[in-house]
């Protein structure tokens, strides 16, 4: 009996289109995929070197940029936008002589913007697409030793290659995380004296005698200070002086002087006047 050939071209046709479908919608997903993101950070953005160390407060970026295409002028505003991911945190804990780092990760932190003018012209003034530079970073900006993610974009928002991550090496102020202990074993901290406590205190009749005035750069006091209020502030005054008549009658006559003789018998005429008259009237 015999059977007759079996043709196998169907399925290995019905294989190669389905094959043949998936590899086209994979490259259509390719090319959205690229699309968008050329779409969503054209040109290039490129770090010389990941890792900055300090000199003298600040960090030296070098940079590579490269436009879609040569911008119409040489001079081009860009921002630069750092945003701390890791701070670098230098602490005195418990149990550790020198300080030690400690990295925290930071989210939602707000970036630092620095705009800077970047020239894409030679020194003919060919203006290309792409460029080199380098500018520093400061201590008096805001910036400390740490991570950070670098972003550059346009004057119109549109963003440069992709992001960059960035390391400033360095050492930052040390802050002092150590519990407050209170060890009566522990010796006291030292005061020195006249600054911490002001003057020694007096030592005691069975204690040694003090150290002479030049001894330990001391002045010792001598004399009797002045009062505060001076002895002649007591005396009074000639106003402040009650005026007393040594003697007579407590009355005393214009014109007339007191050291004169007859000054006393003035008060007789009156009425050695008013006798005259009354003779006169009796003889009349």
């Amino acid at each position: 009996m015999m059977r007759s050939p079996v043709s196998i071209s169907a399925p290995l046709g019905k294989s190669a289109g389905k094959l043949a479908r998936s590899l086209a919608s994979l490259a259509l997903f390719a090319f959205v995929v690229l699309f968008a993101s050329d779409a969503r950070a054209a040109g290039v953005f490129k770090l010389k070197t990941t890792e900055v160390n300090e000199v003298s407060g600040a960090w030296h970026i070098y940079v590579t940029l490269e436009l879609p295409k040569a911008p119409p002028i040489a001079h081009q505003s860009m921002k630069f936008l750092f945003t701390k991911t890791v701070a670098y945190e230098r602490s005195l804990i418990d149990g550790h002589e020198g300080p030690v780092l400690n990295r925290q990760a930071l989210q939602n932190q707000t970036p630092s913007v620095e705009s800077l003018d970047v020239d894409f012209a030679d020194p003919s003034g060919k203006i290309f697409k792409g460029t080199r530079f380098d500018f520093g970073l400061t201590r008096a900006r805001g910036y400390e030793a740490g991570e950070y993610k670098v972003e550059v974009k346009t004057s119109d928002g549109a963003t440069i290659g992709g992001t960059q991550n960035l390391t400033l090496k360095g050492d930052n102020e040390v802050v002092d995380r150590r519990a407050m202990t209170f060890n009566a074993k522990e010796k006291p901290i030292k005061k020195v004296d006249g600054y911490d406590a002001g003057a020694p205190a007096a030592k005691n009749a069975g204690d040694d005698a003090p150290a002479s005035a030049g001894g330990n750069g001391e002045v010792q006091a001598s004399g009797e200070a002045q009062p505060f209020i001076p002895k002649e502030g007591f005396e009074k005054t000639n106003e402040e002086e009650i005026k007393e008549r040594p003697h007579g009658c407590g009355c005393s006559i214009p014109g007339s002087s007191e050291s004169s003789p007859l000054s006393h018998l003035a008060w007789l005429a009156p009425l050695a006047g008013l006798g005259l008259v009354a003779a006169r009237r009796r003889r009349a």
